[in-house]
């Protein structure tokens, strides 16, 4: 009994002590929080003028990060949308064709292979030149000359050159192409837009993090007689510090609140 006794008062006392801890924690977070305020009241002019930069650059940031993932989502569009067309020679037969779309479904960076007819490469020729359709009517039928084709849809837009060589010189294919030098020149400014576009984002970044921390500095600069008084009555370093760390809290929400709240709203509106 005395063993049991002697152990529950020493669990009272523990938890006796945690719940005076959590009081003193809760008290000194408290008068903090309230000397943060009191400091933003105080120099309101600063704090308003640190919060009003923190919007500028953070709705800067997001305007062209925006920009840039839609742009980089765009390209990236228009990159998985090349094709390679592969003309099959006419002396092929329909069991030499099934064979040779397997074999170039096996090749690297290859998504997919589809077999389009002449009459289907016809058909096509028509509905791209609608208005003068009648000029290739006296083609349909037997008098079709267009070859069938094969449609490949390319993995990297980048290997599409180097893919485009392999299919032209396999045995049976006519011609391969894929855009030439205009596709290149077209996946080449792609890249630069998007390798920029990601380096600006980087420098704005910075920006903001050299604004943020010169406000800072001006912040200290403005209260150093401040700070030398609660020094002098002996005022440790991180209670001088802690509000100020509030305060920066507290000032870069309100500066994130209209950057939210535009990039958000206007974004889905747009």
């Amino acid at each position: 009994l005395q063993f049991f006794y002697g152990t529950l008062s020493y669990k009272c006392k523990l938890t006796l002590q945690r719940d005076e801890t959590m009081k003193k924690l809760y008290r000194y977070i408290k008068f903090h929080i309230k000397t943060a305020c009191k400091n933003i009241t105080r120099h309101f002019g600063l704090a308003m003028s640190a919060a009003f930069s923190m919007t500028i650059t953070l709705l800067l940031i997001a305007v062209f990060l925006l920009l840039t993932s839609n742009l980089s989502n765009i390209t990236y569009h228009i990159e998985d949308a090349l094709t390679i067309r592969a003309t099959i020679d006419n002396v092929v037969t329909d069991q030499e064709k099934t064979t040779l779309q397997k074999k170039i479904e096996k090749l690297p960076h290859v998504t997919s292979v589809k077999l389009s007819s002449g009459d289907e490469e016809l058909a096509a020729y028509k509905k791209e030149y609608e208005s003068n359709d009648s000029l290739f009517s006296m083609y349909e039928g037997k008098t079709n000359p267009i070859l069938d084709a094969f449609i490949i849809e390319v993995k990297d837009a980048n290997n599409v050159k180097k893919l485009n060589a392999q299919i032209h010189d396999m045995k049976g294919i006519v011609k391969a192409s894929y855009g030439g030098e205009e596709t290149d020149a077209m996946i080449q400014t792609f890249s630069s837009m998007r390798t920029g576009s990601f380096l600006f984002i980087i420098f704005l970044t910075l920006v903001a993090m050299f604004l943020i921390a010169n406000k800072i500095k001006m912040s200290i600069y403005t209260r150093k007689s401040e700070i030398a008084i609660m020094r002098f009555v002996g005022a440790s370093n991180w209670c001088i510090r802690f509000p100020m760390m509030l305060e920066g809290i507290l000032i870069g929400l309100a500066g994130a609140i209209v950057p939210a709240i535009v990039t958000v709203v206007g974004y889905h509106y747009v």
